[in-house]
């Protein structure tokens, strides 16, 4: 199946929403015609540098909690959401400990396209 960019982007921002509203990675099947999961377009598009839309400010506040202002320093990625959303259901999966601390903070600055490792 060969699916654009575009609509990639469009089914993260379907699953994105669902998962903000219903703390439900699985879900959103029948939001589109995708079967994708929000994991799998996390992996897809953690090296997205597209801007990722302003109108989920107030979404990515409730993924960020109390580190949310770390959020709004500068304008933020596809790819940015991708990872910080990646390192959340990895600790909801039991794969990392949960999210906590500076998170957001490490998540953005230590993983992103070009960092220096």
């Amino acid at each position: 199946m060969n699916v654009s960019i575009l609509d990639i982007r469009r089914f993260f921002r379907n699953r994105f929403e669902y998962y903000v509203d219903n703390k439900d990675s699985f879900g959103a099947d029948g939001c589109d015609e995708s079967r994708l999961t929000l994991r799998e377009l996390c992996m897809t598009l953690e090296n997205d540098l597209e801007p990722f839309p302003r109108r989920y400010n107030p979404d990515m506040r409730k993924v960020c909690g109390h580190e949310y202002l770390t959020w709004f320093r500068e304008e933020r990625s596809y790819g940015d959401v991708a990872r910080l959303l990646n390192r959340v259901l990895a600790g909801e999966d039991g794969h990392m400990p949960l999210a906590g601390g500076r998170w957001v903070h490490a998540v953005l600055k230590g993983s992103r396209p070009g960092a220096a490792l």
